[in-house]
This record gives structure tokens, C-alpha cells and sequence, in this order.
């Protein structure tokens, strides 16, 4: 999803060395990645085993985000222009083809 766009961006820059291509190629998904940990304490009963592990988790994650540096600019203008495509398209329409499709193979089962 974003981290071959993320390529792209970096790589037209004329930045693409290896190093930072390795870079850009672990900030994307840990950007992605870190939705679900810091989600899941607000989810989870707390102080159970199972909520210091996400929050350790989610920790480990942000850490790796904090030493990508610059490059996290990358995600986050990702995730602005897909917010801005579903501002301008709307909701309810981007994606409808998959919704319907859905639709057309449950009824099927």
C-alpha cells in the first residue's frame, strides 16, 4: 500500500540510496502497524498481561517511527492525501464496488 509509494516519493527525489530506502520501506507499515497497539489499550481491561504487552508494543513501535527521522513525513502526507481522496469522493462511494461485491457473494452462500 504505502511503502512502494513511499519508494517512489523518496527514490524521484533522488535520495535512493540504500539506507534510506531501507528506511522508508519500515516506516510505512510501522506507521500502519501502530494503529492497532494504540487502539487496543482504550479496548483492553487494563493492567492485564495482555495490556502491557500491547503497550509495550506500541512503544517498540513508536521508537522505530522516532529513529526513521524525516522520513515519517512520508506516512503521514500518505495518510493525508487518502483522507483528502475520501473527503473529496465521499464515504459512501469510494470503495462502493467492493461493498457490493460483498453483498453479491454473501448472498450466494
Amino acid at each position: 500500500m504505502s511503502a512502494p509509494a513511499g519508494l517512489g516519493v523518496v527514490a524521484g527525489a533522488g535520495n535512493a540510496g540504500p539506507d534510506v530506502l531501507m528506511r522508508v520501506t519500515a516506516t510505512c507499515p510501522a506507521a500502519v502497524t501502530l494503529a492497532g497497539p494504540a487502539a487496543a489499550p482504550v479496548l483492553l481491561p487494563r493492567r492485564t498481561p495482555l495490556w502491557c504487552g500491547v503497550a509495550a508494543s506500541a512503544v517498540l513501535t513508536a521508537a522505530v517511527l522516532v529513529l526513521s527521522g524525516r522520513l515519517l513525513a512520508i506516512p503521514l502526507v500518505l495518510a493525508g492525501a487518502a483522507l483528502g481522496f475520501l473527503r473529496c469522493v465521499g464515504r459512501g462511494q469510494a470503495g462502493s464496488e467492493g461493498a457490493q461485491w460483498a453483498r453479491r457473494r454473501s448472498r450466494r452462500t
